[in-house]
């Protein structure tokens, strides 16, 4: 009595868990002692560390998202400076006949640039610390051999890389704009 948390109880087959579960419980309520034994089947138990991994993933998520947003603010204040400091070039480059279209996708294509390099970077890191760690986190969690909580598929990767390329185009959009209607009389003269 109070020695023990927890005892973990094997069903023999043919028995279903279930059943087992419901009996135990029975018997114990009409013992008198139904507050203090609570019985979890591995269905119960895995439906409690699917809520657990959802919750994780859902933070995961949101910081996420917030690393997100900041990095498209940062996008755009790096394509705005870009902009600034490279007024003369635009300049020359539109009063040699660049037109004001090819100007805007030179900036957004370089915005996009940058959004496959950081995706690529990113996904390398994640696939190749995650796949070194596998196994420690195999055995930490004792899930048997071959089993892996890091799974890495390539399509997904593929999808976040276009995406990484997409949005920083989308936030590259108002300094590709600003870069396309400057005046290249005003940008020549500037210093």
């Amino acid at each position: 009595y109070q020695k023990y948390i927890t005892a973990t109880v094997r069903v023999k087959d043919g028995y279903n868990p279930e059943d087992v579960k419901a009996a135990f419980k029975t018997a114990y309520q009409k013992a008198g002692n139904e507050d203090y034994i609570v019985a979890k089947t591995a269905k119960d138990l895995q439906g409690l560390l699917f809520t657990i991994v959802n919750i994780l993933q859902g933070i995961v998520i949101g910081f996420g998202v917030i690393a997100l947003i900041a990095s498209v603010f940062g996008i755009i204040n790096t394509q705005y400076i870009s902009v600034l400091e490279r007024t003369r070039e635009i300049g020359l480059m539109k009063a040699l006949g660049m037109r004001g279209k090819s100007v805007s996708r030179l900036f957004q294509f370089e915005a996009a640039w940058i959004g496959f390099l950081g995706g690529l970077i990113g996904s390398a890191l994640a696939w190749g610390i995650g796949t070194a760690l596998n196994p420690w986190i195999t055995k930490q969690l004792s899930l048997g051999e071959g089993t892996y909580l890091l799974i890495f598929q390539l399509v997904p990767i593929v999808g976040l890389v276009v995406a990484l390329m997409v949005i920083p185009m989308l936030a590259g959009w108002l300094p590709a704009r600003k870069a396309a209607k400057l005046d290249p009389i005003e940008a020549l003269r500037t210093e």
